[in-house]
């Protein structure tokens, strides 16, 4: 999320041991992994997730993003798209007042 705060596309990448990752699948059902798509609700950052996680992949999708301006200048928008409804400074107040207020 702080590369998505500061407008800077990016690619996300995990991979973990196998018996880590058949647990995680087992226990999480998520479309995205990374926090800009999961809060979209779609994908604006590539994801690269364990057997897709290869360096010729990663590489393709880096070198993509660097050298084409307007998929860089879309991601940019999205992602401050994402930001913005998060609303501004004060979210530990904003929250602290609604639990307070649900009490």
């Amino acid at each position: 999320m702080e590369c998505a705060f500061c407008g800077c596309p990016m690619i996300v990448v995990y991979k973990v041991n196998w018996l880590t990752y058949l647990v995680g699948r087992a226990l999480v059902k998520v479309k995205w992994l990374g926090m800009p798509n999961v809060i979209a609700g779609r994908a604006i950052v590539p994801e690269f997730i364990q057997h897709d996680a290869t360096p010729a992949r990663i590489a393709a999708a880096t070198k993509e993003l660097i050298e084409d301006k307007n998929k860089r200048a879309t991601m940019q928008r999205d992602l401050a798209s994402v930001i913005s409804t998060l609303g501004g400074p004060g979210a530990s107040e904003r929250a602290a007042r609604a639990i307070l207020g649900a009490v």
